[in-house]
């Protein structure tokens, strides 16, 4: 985990991102890049209709709101001692991270449902994880730390997206004391459990293996459970595409994950 591409807003999730960007630097040793998206400048300067509606000064308040956020950001940065740099774009949040994260191990996003209010946090993690080409870590908003003393949960289903997301976070499983391999019984499985442990085994990451039935509770329900049982610091999972042609939209399970998770998500496609 070399290279943490962190999402920066003015909202209430991002000293969570933060601190989870400054707790993954430290134990990677990695660099930090700051992604700060905002689409409505360029939409402005090139819709001269919608421009005139708005304030002579907005562009000079959105170069001053901008300029403030960046500051407070990078004095945090500087007081962390980190390694970081800072990107800027004029277009949607969750498409700039897609199309940056080409060359990032990890993505910092927050967990949510809709940001109903300015400070709500953007619910960016679904169309990130599926978008994106990296893995991505969705965080509480409420989260002050990234607790890698803490077990871990994979969701296992032995689907690709799965997999994706369990050899993507190897980095993460290899620093955790314990790791629980949780099959909830919902159809048959195109990839035994007991496959992944020893392909996990094979980079010295000891499982436990948890096979469940959902019992009427759902799959997301059953999930939670058992990552309360554990005291786990995160839960690793597949973020499913419903289709191929619109792979923004999440099936059942990791959507309600991504939306109601009071733990941070580990998530590939």
């Amino acid at each position: 985990m070399k290279s943490i591409l962190l999402h920066v807003r003015d909202d209430d999730g991002l000293e969570s991102r933060l601190q989870t960007a400054f707790d993954l630097a430290r134990a990677f040793n990695g660099h930090i890049t700051c992604l700060h998206a905002e689409p409505n400048g360029n939409y402005l300067a090139e819709d001269i209709l919608v421009s005139a509606q708005w304030p002579e000064d907005y562009g000079e308040t959105l170069t001053a709101t901008r300029s403030d956020l960046r500051l407070r950001t990078e004095a945090r940065l500087e007081a962390e001692g980190v390694r970081w740099d800072w990107v800027q774009f004029d277009e949607p949040d969750a498409a700039a991270l897609g199309r940056f994260s080409l060359l990032s191990d990890v993505i910092v996003v927050s967990l949510g449902t809709s940001a109903q209010f300015p400070r709500d946090p953007l619910p960016l993690a679904a169309a990130v994880s599926v978008g994106a080409r990296s893995l991505v870590l969705a965080v509480p908003a409420a989260m002050t730390s990234l607790r890698l003393d803490r077990p871990a949960l994979i969701a296992w289903n032995g689907s690709p997206e799965a997999a994706a997301s369990l050899r993507a976070s190897l980095p993460i499983l290899s620093l955790v004391p314990r790791v629980r391999l949780l099959e909830v019984v919902d159809g048959r499985s195109p990839y035994p459990r007991d496959l992944a442990a020893r392909y996990l085994a094979r980079w010295g990451i000891a499982v436990e293996i948890d096979q469940r039935e959902a019992m009427g509770l759902g799959v997301c329900a059953v999930i939670e459970q058992a990552a309360h049982e554990i005291e786990a610091g995160l839960i690793v999972m597949g973020a499913y595409g419903r289709t191929r042609l619109r792979e923004f939209l999440l099936g059942g399970v990791t959507r309600e994950l991504t939306r109601r998770s009071d733990r941070p998500l580990l998530l590939a496609h």
